[in-house]
């Protein structure tokens, strides 16, 4: 990866002590407290969660990721469906699923370790 001033930036990944969960059509799709962030741009890191603490039955692969590292997957519970959902079966994001939460909805922090992300589209 590059930045724009022409340095190379290199994915970081770390654990993070928050729990997440999240909330989709009124039903808990994910819940873990082994989240990942995952600084995919000097910025800001996003979460990733292990494919293990997502109901993946709600998941269906749409198509395979460019760099065949995974697949871009839709999730859908009752009449409501998200697109973007990625999970990750190869390389260094193997066994992790990132949810577009700015896509799907809201999401806010209730105390330092535990955070929701509502996702009421």
């Amino acid at each position: 990866m590059s930045t724009a001033a022409g340095t190379t930036f290199k994915r970081r990944i770390e654990g993070t002590p928050r729990r997440v969960r999240v909330l989709f059509n009124k039903k808990f799709v994910a819940d873990t407290t082994a989240a990942k962030f995952v600084w995919e741009h000097p910025y800001y890191p996003n979460y990733y969660l292990p494919a293990k603490d997502v109901q993946t039955k709600y998941l269906e692969k749409v198509e395979r990721l460019d760099n065949g590292e995974g697949h871009v997957c839709r999730l859908t519970i009752g009449n409501r469906t998200a697109n973007n959902v990625l999970w990750y079966e190869n390389g260094d994001l193997s066994g992790l699923v990132k949810f577009q939460f700015k896509e799907m909805g809201e999401s806010r922090s209730i105390s330092k370790l535990f955070l929701t992300f509502r996702l009421l589209v």
